[in-house]
């Protein structure tokens, strides 16, 4: 049935309801004035290309998170990727700015890339688990992750990366399935649908405390080493 067909039929459907009203009420048929419109039907996520996937994000009310963003924060960098980083969801800075690691962290992040010739700017795309912000940045709740979680399946999908860069228990845990701390994940090459998935600590952590930097450079130096990638400089 085509959408005329079918707003034909919800306008016969109204005119025998005012016709049963005066059967009913004995009264003179009045006509009801009524409008009616079709909404279009949502793409189903899987099915969606990227400006349908973007739109899907921006406009999303899955969860309560939506209720306090001032921009849903859907991802950013190259096309076809080398790396995927995966974050946990926007804070202040991404939610203002509706990109994702524009703060501190992002600063910090670009810093830890660059050592071996990665950049959002040429071979980089970075997301993250939740594409509104928590309110006070906390921990996304299991049924935010479950809500937001098909975009990012999705944007992988979509993107292709080479490799996977889980920053944090957030999203090595939504992704890999795996509920270890970050400390026993790291140093480990997993897989997500084929592609390879190194966990690392999330930039906040690391800010919070700077003696997991060691760490975190020999994560990237996995990265590096999984690509075949060359080291630039040192850590």
């Amino acid at each position: 049935m085509t959408d005329e067909e079918k707003l034909e039929a919800l306008y016969g459907y109204s005119e025998l309801l005012d016709e049963a009203k005066a059967v009913v009420s004995g009264q003179p048929y009045v006509h009801t004035p009524v409008e009616f419109s079709l909404k279009p039907a949502e793409v189903p996520v899987e099915e969606t290309d990227e400006e349908d996937l973007k739109a899907l994000v921006e406009g999303c009310r899955r969860c309560s998170l939506c209720e306090s963003r001032t921009h849903a924060v859907y991802g950013m960098g190259s096309e076809h990727p080398l790396v995927m980083v995966v974050g946990e969801g926007p804070g202040y800075n991404e939610d203002m700015q509706g990109l994702p690691f524009v703060g501190r962290s992002g600063q910090f992040l670009d810093q830890w890339l660059s050592p071996i010739g990665l950049s959002r700017k040429t071979n980089v795309y970075i997301a993250n688990i939740v594409k509104c912000r928590p309110p006070e940045n906390r921990t996304p709740a299991q049924d935010e992750v479950a809500a937001c979680l098909p975009y990012l399946k999705r944007q992988i999908k979509l993107r292709q990366p080479k490799l996977l860069l889980l920053c944090g228990s957030t999203a090595a845990h939504a992704l890999l399935g795996r509920m270890e701390g970050v400390g026993r994940l790291r140093g480990q090459v997993f897989s997500f649908d084929g592609i390879p998935a190194i966990v690392t600590y999330h930039p906040a952590a690391v800010l919070r405390n700077m003696d997991l930097k060691k760490d975190v450079w020999h994560d990237v130096k996995l990265v590096a080493s999984r690509l075949g990638l060359k080291i630039l400089r040192g850590k």
